[in-house]
């Protein structure tokens, strides 16, 4: 057993006024440092959309077939060319078959190096869209400086509603230019996307940890989650839910508004302990100037071990079963305080970390290094 080192960090969520949040930790040793649930079963090729209750049974879930979904690729790029020409040779690389994982590249900016890296594919993709002349973008005064994520929500909001309503997919792969992707990336989602058809407490599935830094994870590399944090950075989106919040799509920062409240509704995400994406040096040179990319974001590890999908029971990620033994397995572990943590020792399996508060949970993270970033 190494000493000094965090195999894994659990955060649960909920309102950051409760006192009772807890951070659930599994450690090898610490440095602190500064209803009748009726499914119709798919059949072939298909996915049914006969549904007859929001939560699927853990006993169901385990029935449903493995079975081949069409899943686009969908890969936002604006004006990094070389970013685009990696991230599309890493699609084809480990895409297997080319009707069920076509890929479509939506294109903003009107760079014509990135415009002509994205044509140099040729039919090995299935479309390029170009966004047409929308008009000067609304940007408030004093707000200037935020040109850029005001682009990027109206790159996105009309090019998943073009995708989804006009070319009329059922749900699709959402990347972007400067992400690497594991091995079994698109085996992940293949496997996941039942979960997301019939349990209606589930919105989105994400192939982003972030918290997913090494050593401070569990490296079973089949180990998922569910999480109330929205992740993004390579994810699924069903037509469903994209018209369900198409109409209050933000004029910015359409990430941060995904993971308010109002758009969650008490949903969940499955996000994976080793992540799947991993942002590239690309990334860098993006419009948050490579914001957190050095201290935080280069860190983040993306599996790299082969996966059987196929053979796996994702049962234990229904809502009922999960949250039953989340509870358990955190009623076994001791609470104590950040001050507790140098006279842990390698015995420790898993603690309790609470906070009543944003100042609380700020503080926990800093001294875990983990993202601090609080959102409710």
């Amino acid at each position: 057993m190494r000493s000094k080192i965090i195999t894994k960090i659990i955060i649960t969520t909920g309102v950051f006024f409760l006192i009772n949040v807890i951070l659930l930790l599994s450690i090898k040793g610490f440095r602190t440092s500064t209803n009748k649930n009726e499914v119709e079963l798919p059949i072939n090729r298909g996915i049914s959309r006969k549904v007859q209750s929001n939560i699927i049974s853990p006993a169901l879930m385990s029935l449903l077939p493995k079975i081949d979904v069409l899943l686009p690729i969908v890969v936002f790029a604006c004006n990094r060319p070389r970013a685009l020409q990696l991230h599309i040779e890493a699609l084809l690389k480990i895409r297997k078959n080319t009707e069920l994982n076509p890929i479509i590249i939506s294109l903003d900016c009107q760079d014509s190096a990135t415009i002509q890296v994205a044509k140099n594919f040729s039919d090995k993709i299935k479309t390029i869209i170009e966004l047409p002349d929308l008009g000067p973008l609304d940007v408030p005064a004093g707000q200037q400086q935020l040109f850029g994520y005001y682009r990027i929500a109206r790159h996105y909001g009309y090019s998943l509603n073009h995708i989804l309503n006009v070319l009329n997919y059922e749900a699709i792969i959402i990347t972007e230019d400067d992400l690497e992707v594991s091995p079994d990336f698109l085996e992940y989602f293949q496997a996941l996307y039942p979960l997301l058809k019939y349990d209606k407490t589930v919105w989105c599935i994400s192939a982003w940890n972030d918290n997913g830094i090494d050593k401070k994870i569990d490296r079973q590399a089949n180990l998922l989650h569910r999480s109330d944090f929205f992740p993004g950075l390579g994810w699924l989106l069903t037509k469903t839910v994209w018209n369900e919040i198409k109409d209050k799509w933000p004029k910015a920062f359409w990430d941060d508004w995904m993971r308010k409240p109002e758009q969650r509704r008490d949903r969940a995400c499955i996000r994976p302990e080793v992540s799947r994406t991993g942002i590239s040096p690309e990334g860098k040179k993006g419009v948050s100037g490579g914001q957190f990319y050095d201290h935080y974001l280069r860190k983040i590890i993306k599996n790299i071990d082969p996966i059987d999908w196929k053979t796996i029971d994702l049962s234990y990620l229904v809502k009922d079963r999960y949250d039953r033994e989340f509870q358990a397995r955190i009623d076994t572990c001791p609470v104590i305080t950040l001050s507790d943590l140098n006279e842990m020792n390698n015995d420790t399996k898993c603690a309790q970390l609470r906070y009543s508060n944003k100042k609380e949970f700020v503080a926990i993270a800093n001294t875990l290094e983990i993202m601090n970033d609080f959102k409710v």
